[in-house]
């Protein structure tokens, strides 16, 4: 009787092992055009002449239910209640919607952290680190109401739940995850900085808010930062040093050098898409006695680099560009998705957040000495930065190093 109980057991196991591995390893269809990823995004009618038996809603939460298990979170990415949908991006909008006073809080903890960073560096600071603090920061007290006197000293923690996301973020993406509930340190690090949150509770979660804006900003900030920095524009550095400091609407618009910092995000966006491929679930009929599901993704980066869209320069950071576009260059730009799922902080604040953490890593910069980039061997990070585009890959720059220069230090 132990036995059979066992076997039974075992097979129920191997079971739900087998249809979890097979949902996890589907093949993904990538659409490359930009009409095709639109309706991909948008999730709703006719696809393939076949209709999508799926909401638009449902769709999606399909596709990101890795990432709800990983964080447990339920907001408008991970649910498919219309109406909470609603409610949750007016929320967003209303958080986002930031005071010119707010602005400027920002900048001032901002400048206060990389300035942290730099004295406390003993010459030494670690790239990618650095940008996640500044981007975690901008996020917890910009967005979440974290108080702007947040001491520096803090930082420390900033970087590793910084870090504790990055690494939950990836191991989503593999076909065994680590599951919220198991996940103690990203539980400790959402309790310090969110004392009396309930992240058990999906909708309370406060990471809600926090992975939409941290991880779709601080990848883009990185390699806009490494292309102005090897681009050697002194205009393009003051121009970002400049909004960081007065972070207005004028500022960042303002092009009286030729260019603006507004363009230069832009462009770095393009370039360097926060989300490579949105993906969404479709299920079809498949004949009287059942339905067929097929995973689509919309291939942003390719509509972002198609040299037939954007010219023989497609893959160079070229901010210009943005002055004069076709009709078919602006049908291709989607770094904020497309309707009905645009993302909220594509009017303002996304683009500003990304400006003001690459601002400040010139501004903070600047005021000491004369950095080099370098490899953790303390090597020339050419091999890194070479070549027309940079690497998009989420831990292709983990390795690069600020190196102060102390023979050419003031």
């Amino acid at each position: 009787m132990f036995t059979t109980i066992l076997l039974t057991l075992l097979i129920l196991v191997l079971f739900v092992h087998f249809n979890y591995t097979q949902f996890s390893l589907r093949k993904t269809t990538i659409f490359k055009t930009p009409q095709q990823c639109r309706i991909i995004i948008a999730a709703d009618g006719q696809f393939l002449n076949k209709r999508n038996l799926l909401s638009p809603y449902q769709s999606r939460t399909l596709s990101n239910s890795k990432l709800q298990a990983a964080f447990r979170i339920q907001n408008a990415f991970t649910s498919s209640d219309r109406d909470f949908v609603t409610q949750h991006v007016k929320a967003i909008k209303e958080a986002i919607n930031l005071t010119a006073l707010q602005w400027n809080h920002l900048s001032q903890s901002l400048q206060e952290s990389a300035r942290y960073w730099v004295d406390s560096s003993e010459g030494t600071i670690h790239l990618a680190g650095i940008t996640q603090t500044l981007s975690l920061r901008l996020v917890l007290v910009g967005v979440r109401r974290i108080a702007p006197k947040t001491p520096v000293s803090a930082d420390l923690y900033f970087a590793d739940f910084a870090r504790c996301i990055n690494e939950t973020w990836i191991s989503a993406k593999q076909p065994d995850i680590l599951c919220f509930e198991d996940n103690i340190e990203l539980q400790e690090y959402v309790a310090v900085f969110f004392p009396s949150g309930d992240p058990i509770q999906p909708a309370k979660n406060p990471l809600n808010l926090i992975l939409p804006g941290y991880e779709t900003s601080w990848r883009v900030a990185l390699r806009m930062f490494l292309e102005i920095r090897r681009a050697c524009n002194e205009i393009w550095v003051d121009k970002m040093v400049s909004f960081a400091l007065h972070p207005t609407k004028a500022q960042f618009q303002d092009d009286s050098d030729g260019i603006s910092a507004e363009a230069m995000v832009t462009e770095a966006l393009r370039l360097y898409p926060p989300t490579r491929r949105i993906r969404r679930t479709f299920r079809f009929e498949k004949d009287e006695s059942g339905v067929d599901e097929e995973t689509f993704a919309a291939d942003i980066e390719a509509c972002h680099l198609s040299e037939s869209i954007w010219g023989t320069d497609a893959k160079e950071y070229k901010p210009s560009r943005f002055a004069h576009l076709t009709d078919q260059q602006k049908e291709a730009y989607m770094p904020f998705g497309s309707v009905p799922f645009l993302c909220p902080a594509k009017p303002a604040f996304g683009p500003r957040m990304i400006g003001m953490v690459v601002g400040i890593l010139c501004l903070a910069l600047e005021e000491v000495g004369s950095w080099r980039l370098v490899g953790r061997d303390k090597r020339s990070a050419n091999e890194y930065v070479s070549g027309k585009r940079l690497d998009n890959d989420r831990s292709a720059y983990d390795d690069l190093l600020l190196y102060l220069d102390e023979e050419m230090e003031s």
